[in-house]
């Protein structure tokens, strides 16, 4: 039992990142918008946090640090998406940036490439009163600290609020932007804030893999958790009702491939189980209909890449050949 509540408790922490990617995804999709630089605000929140930490001493600091450096990239996207820039290729592009400006600052700085490891505390862990002394709910529970309960009560907190005035109008821009435009509601506003508070949700997962779990940095520290958080969000369908159990199949599977490592299960078997698991829920999006039609308008919208060839149309048949045919 005490194995099971340990693994658990792993697969929920390795979880929250993930989880708060696929919010972040969710919320662009539901605003209309293919927000592929999600692993740019985790990468840039791990590394923006740990530095503002270390420099003042206050965790807390440096996790809203964290959010506003995620929140400063998805300002960036949202005056791009405004001008009528290609956000596919943006993101591809902000993705490359801040891995390599990662690496830049580090050595140029801090004095290394590999390992960032300043003198800063965690993220202390939340104690439960008499939860926290029973048998499988106290491990369940332990090294659980405030961002990882900020994780699981965001979506329910969003769910709510697509339920009142403003998240409809949201649900109303993303679906059908015209119709939103022609009753009056804000679509280029919606749109802008909306990528602004998604990158702020995606830096918090990145101030959790850095101040709130390790106490340190290391190069490529987001390691695909938001490519994986953008799966996580199409595998549920965008809904924060089926979000937690779809980030939370990545998670427990990286909590196995860590467990399986203690039985001498060979590294490249246990390190390939989250990928696995990652093209398991692609190719069970690609199977939908509904999710391939949800992804193909989004990518419209947000890019000018065409997804599919054009069909050339038949050349015009002249009267004369016309007649000769008769």
């Amino acid at each position: 039992m005490i194995f099971f509540a340990d693994f658990l408790n792993s697969g929920i922490r390795l979880t929250t990142p993930i989880l708060f990617a696929a919010i972040a995804s969710m919320l662009s999709a539901r605003a209309g918008v293919l927000n592929l630089a999600i692993e740019s605000k985790v990468l840039m929140g791990a590394f923006v946090g740990i530095l503002v930490a270390a420099t003042t001493g206050n965790t807390f600091v440096g996790v809203l640090a964290a959010a506003a450096a995620g929140a400063v990239i998805g300002a960036i996207m949202a005056m791009a998406h405004l001008f009528g820039v290609d956000l596919v290729v943006l993101a591809i592009g902000l993705n490359i940036l801040v891995l390599q400006s990662t690496v830049f600052f580090m050595r140029s700085f801090l004095g290394g490439v590999g390992t960032y490891k300043p003198d800063v505390d965690t993220v202390p862990a939340i104690v439960i009163p008499l939860l926290s002394d029973l048998p499988f709910v106290g491990n369940l529970l332990s090294r659980l600290n405030w961002l990882v309960y900020l994780a699981y009560i965001l979506v329910a907190l969003i769910a709510i609020w697509f339920r009142t005035r403003p998240g409809r109008h949201l649900l109303a821009v993303g679906e059908a932007p015209g119709a939103a435009a022609s009753a009056g509601l804000k679509v280029g506003r919606t749109q802008v804030l909306t990528l602004i508070a998604a990158g702020a949700v995606a830096g918090l997962g990145g101030a959790y893999l850095s101040i709130g779990d390790l106490g340190l940095f290391t190069r490529n520290m987001s390691a695909e958790r938001g490519w994986i958080g953008i799966t996580a969000a199409l595998l549920a369908l965008n809904k924060p009702a089926f979000l937690i159990p779809a980030a939370g199949i990545f998670g427990l599977a990286s909590a196995a491939s860590i467990r399986l490592q203690q039985f001498d299960v060979p590294a490249n078997l246990t390190q390939f189980i989250p990928q696995g698991a990652a093209f398991v829920a692609l190719v069970l999006v690609g199977l939908r209909a509904k999710s391939r039609g949800q992804v193909t308008r989004l990518w419209v919208r947000s890019s000018r890449l065409s997804l599919r060839r054009k069909t050339p149309h038949p050349a015009p048949t002249s009267t004369s050949s016309q007649g000769e045919n008769r």
